[in-house]
This record gives C-alpha cells, structure tokens and sequence, in this order.
C-alpha cells in the first residue's frame, strides 16, 4: 500500500476533523450553535446578514469595578 492508498484513509464520522467552516472549510474556531457551522473569523464577517447584531453591555460593581461585555445576539430576540 503507498502513501496516496493510506492518506486520509480514516473515516471521518466525527470529532473535530469531520466539520469545517461551511465558508472557507477552516476546521479552527467553529462555531456549531444554531447550526451555524461558520468559523469565527466568517462569523464576524457574515453576522449582520445573517440576522446578528453586537450588543454592549457596561456596568459597575459596588467596588469600582466597570466591566464592559459585548455579544451577537439575533435581532428578532431585541424585539420581542
């Protein structure tokens, strides 16, 4: 058997090396949730035509403390 008979020979069924980035088919920084199957960097990218939008959060804590938080939420979930 030579090399090109075994490469890749394995059954991807699952784990990490069976999904990728239904954009760009980077298999680094998935984001599986809702069935997104995007990357992260396509997800930034994408967000605001799928339907997500940032969302920042500030405030303080009785010490002093500001904590800011931002997220992508969907717009339909702001609405309602």
């Amino acid at each position: 058997m030579g090399h090109q008979q075994l490469y890749w020979s394995h059954p991807r069924k699952f784990g990490q090396g069976s999904r990728s980035c239904r954009v760009c088919s980077n298999r680094h920084g998935l984001i599986r949730k809702y069935g997104l199957n995007m990357c992260r960097q396509c997800f930034r990218q994408y967000a605001k035509d799928i339907g997500f939008i940032k969302v920042r959060f500030s405030f303080h804590l009785k010490s002093g403390i500001l904590f800011h938080i931002t997220l992508y939420t969907c717009k339909q979930v702001l609405h309602k």
